[in-house]
């Protein structure tokens, strides 16, 4: 399981109502799109496997995972796939011929900044604001285009992770850029001063306190 990102983001009402679907919630596809298919909820190891070893994706940089990456991929047979695996493998080239990622996870790392689409969610949108949760990181590269497409206006994002004290911050966009950021260095490097003020930064975005953990 991933990481939860608490992000708290205070906006002009009408730029945060772009950021909603249809059916009420925040969904990144409303601005950046993901422009394959993919219809299930769940992506199989296997096919995926099969359909980087015959499309010849790139393998990681690390030496030990690009090392398991080959051997996985020099055993894959698509022929060993069942039904929906092998759909998933033949849909997963498909977009990867189409719009460059396999399958919506993939889209999501390399264009949204995190895996998955915005989750846990309170919107207040007569307050300016609203609140969800994302995988690992703060989705920047979301922020960043609703702000170029809402130029004037001031975007503030607060954002932390449940690594108390880590990985937190106050980033404002304007202009489809980011005119100021704060953000907690790393935990090592930082002083004693420095870790209290990012870790009552972090509880505060969260909405709970040390003892509630």
């Amino acid at each position: 399981m991933p990481n939860h990102i608490t992000n708290r983001v205070q906006a002009p009402t009408e730029v945060l109502r772009s950021m909603i679907n249809d059916d009420g919630v925040v969904d990144f596809n409303r601005l950046l799109p993901f422009k394959g298919a993919f219809p299930w909820d769940f992506i199989s190891g296997a096919a995926e496997t099969a359909a980087e070893a015959i499309s010849g994706e790139s393998l990681n940089e690390h030496p030990l995972i690009s090392s398991l990456q080959a051997s996985n991929r020099q055993r894959a047979n698509v022929m060993d796939l069942n039904d929906e695996e092998f759909e998933q493998f033949v849909q997963m080239l498909r977009n990867k011929r189409s719009c460059g990622h396999m399958h919506n996870m993939n889209w999501g790392r390399a264009t949204w900044g995190t895996k998955w689409n915005a989750y846990s969610q309170v919107i207040e949108l007569d307050e300016g604001r609203l609140s969800f949760e994302t995988a690992w990181s703060c989705p920047t590269p979301v922020f960043k285009e609703l702000s170029r497409l809402h130029p004037d206006a001031v975007i503030q994002v607060q954002f932390a992770d449940e690594d108390i004290g880590s990985n937190c911050g106050t980033i404002t966009f304007i202009g489809g850029e980011i005119a100021d950021k704060d953000c907690a260095g790393r935990w090592d490097s930082m002083s004693t001063e420095e870790q209290a003020k990012w870790t009552a930064f972090a509880y505060g975005v969260k909405g709970r306190t040390p003892e509630e953990d």
